[in-house]
């Protein structure tokens, strides 16, 4: 009986193997052997290279053109056309539910992690009001302040540095978690930066791939008896410490609601808990939201900003036209000045397109389901999915870095120049910059990034006078050999910085 079961499980594997190389609609498109015969081959380059698909993918394109197939029912492309039939126009696609069902399995009922549409703007539109252009328009983080002061407290002597990841990670989560919350850890009050909670975020996009691959664990994370899971899976331990502090957060307020009505602004809590002729979402679903927004929240603004940071520092005429600009238009810098002021100022805008160009926000491909009333994606009209034994379904993706890195829109793709914002005509480039996504299932809040970056730039270079250290371990350039895609972008050497005598 047992060698029987395994004969027809060698033959069935043997046929799908056959099917997916002769029989497959995918099998004209070129790509690795391996690709279009497993899923294994994805999992090869996030786990085993650590972060190396999309690196892998630039190599695959330079091989085989424009439209590869990368696993056994995907294809990836490189030109924008793909990009805007897929995301900004692809109103009849809906996430692959394969891939976000599993990398997202810690937080599935967070409207990220939703497939279907409208579901998603169901969600949305809960939470959009939070993160209106409106609401953001007059904010002013007292935690650039607080930064600043630490820079100045701590970090001016002359045998002093600064490790900018988690300088600038403690910054973004303390105002994400103040403006979401209306509660703020205060990482910016702990020695070197070191807070758990940055740990933690930077830990949890760490495990994504083994999520991704392996669902189950994030089952008996969730499940098993907390002791015992993080004995045999340490590396879940930013997860579940995470995880541990929302919970307590939302037992608290769903113990007593009035807390939502005493805070100084509206948090997210309250809308999701107040909503206007819709079922309440879960507890699990608050969680699962907390979860997100303060990890992607942090992400990517702090990624931004480091990425920025060292370019202007690196690059003299960048920091000093910052600093003439910001100087001539915030004579007194003891008093503040808004994002609508400084979002006026036409370096400084350029300089923020060109960080988000160059930091790219999400940079794995986001996979999309061919429906059967979908038309052309990129100039090709690509089968829905085949009713037969092996339940096909074609699936479409294309990273953001080939968006931001295209010749062709962005000539000289890897140098960071800011002024190509400031010379003539850029609707082309701003059609094609995407660091936030775009169509329907773009960045909820985009324009809270947004008044971020310019208030936090805005701040650094017309008060802080900050120093790039350069040595063999630190980096040289945000170049590919120093990325890597753990689903968001993340680098394998840093930099520091000395805090100067601060400008007049």
């Amino acid at each position: 009986m047992y060698l029987l079961l395994a004969s027809l499980a060698f033959s069935y594997i043997g046929v799908l193997m056959l099917y997916r190389l002769f029989f497959h609609p995918l099998r004209r498109y070129p790509g690795p052997v391996l690709a279009a015969l497993t899923e294994g081959y994805e999992l090869y380059y996030n786990i085993i290279v650590g972060g190396g698909l999309v690196n892998e993918i630039e190599k695959l394109h330079e091989k085989y053109g424009p439209a590869i197939r990368v696993g056994p029912n995907t294809l990836h492309f490189n030109y924008p056309q793909a990009y805007h039939d897929i995301y900004t126009y692809g109103s009849t696609l809906v996430k692959d539910p394969g891939f976000y069902h599993s990398m997202v399995a810690h937080i599935r009922q967070s409207g990220f992690a939703f497939c279907d549409p409208q579901h998603a703007k169901i969600r949305r539109g809960l939470m959009s009001p939070l993160f209106s252009r409106r609401a953001v328009l007059e904010l002013d983080f007292e935690q650039i302040d607080k930064l600043l002061a630490v820079f100045s407290e701590h970090y001016s002597s002359p045998d002093s540095s600064v490790e900018m990841t988690s300088a600038y990670r403690s910054l973004t989560t303390d105002i994400i978690t103040s403006y979401c919350f209306a509660e703020c850890p205060n990482t910016l009050d702990i020695p070197d930066f070191s807070h758990p909670i940055i740990r933690y975020v930077e830990e949890t996009f760490q495990d994504y791939w083994l999520q991704r691959h392996f669902p189950i664990l994030t089952s008996i994370i969730n499940n098993g008896p907390q002791k015992l899971v993080l004995w045999l899976l340490p590396k879940f331990k930013g997860y579940a410490g995470l995880k541990s502090g929302l919970e307590r957060q939302i037992d608290k307020i769903l113990d007593n609601p009035d807390i939502l009505s005493s805070v100084e602004h509206e948090t997210v809590y309250r809308h999701l808990l107040e909503p206007k002729g819709q079922e309440r979402p879960s507890k699990v679903a608050l969680l699962h939201e907390a979860i997100v927004f303060t990890a992607a929240g942090s992400d990517t603004v702090g990624n931004a900003s480091y990425v920025g940071t060292f370019y202007a520092l690196k690059n003299d005429s960048i920091r000093g036209r910052l600093f003439e600009e910001l100087s001539e238009a915030w004579p007194e810098r003891d008093t503040p000045l808004r994002y609508a002021a400084l979002e006026k100022l036409p370096y400084l805008t350029a300089f923020i397109k060109e960080t988000l160009r160059f930091s790219i926000g999400v940079i794995h491909p986001l996979p999309r389901i061919v429906g059967p009333t979908t038309p052309e994606i990129g100039g090709l009209k690509l089968p829905s999915g085949a009713s037969n034994l092996f339940a096909n379904q074609t699936i479409v993706e294309m990273s953001a870095l080939f968006m931001h890195m295209n010749p062709n829109v962005f000539p000289d793709p890897y140098i960071f120049n800011p002024d190509r914002w400031l010379k003539g005509e850029t609707d082309e480039m701003m059609h094609d910059f995407v660091p936030f996504s775009k169509g329907s299932r773009v960045c909820v809040g985009l324009n809270l990034a947004w008044s971020e970056l310019y208030l936090i730039f805005g701040n650094l270079f017309r008060k802080v006078n900050l120093k790039l250290i350069v040595d063999e371990d630190t980096i040289d350039d945000f170049s590919p050999e120093q990325r890597m895609d753990y689903f968001v972008v993340q680098w394998r050497k840093g930099y520091r910085v000395s805090v100067e005598k601060t400008p007049v």
